[in-house]
């Protein structure tokens, strides 16, 4: 019969431990999920920048197909009317 009545008068400080710990565990849990978060962010970053560059390299590429394109349609539009030679 001890057993019972010894429980019972630590079951105060026992359930102050257990909110404790899952207090301290909610917390480290938090701090992980924040950890977490700012390396997504970091790495979603890094792939979009890395998506701009590329998509600036193709632009220039394309510009200089189509200005290219328009020059030698210049310079044949000239030989033909004569004003070049």
């Amino acid at each position: 019969m001890a057993a019972p009545a010894a429980l019972r008068a630590r079951l105060p400080a026992l359930r102050e431990e257990y909110f404790h710990r899952n207090r301290l565990v909610d917390e480290k849990r938090k701090k992980q999920y924040k950890a977490a978060v700012k390396i997504q962010s970091w790495f979603r970053g890094c792939r979009v920048r890395a998506y701009i560059r590329y998509l600036n390299k193709v632009i220039v590429v394309i510009q200089k197909w189509w200005r290219g394109y328009q020059g030698r349609r210049y310079f044949r539009k000239m030989v033909e009317v004569g004003e070049m030679f």
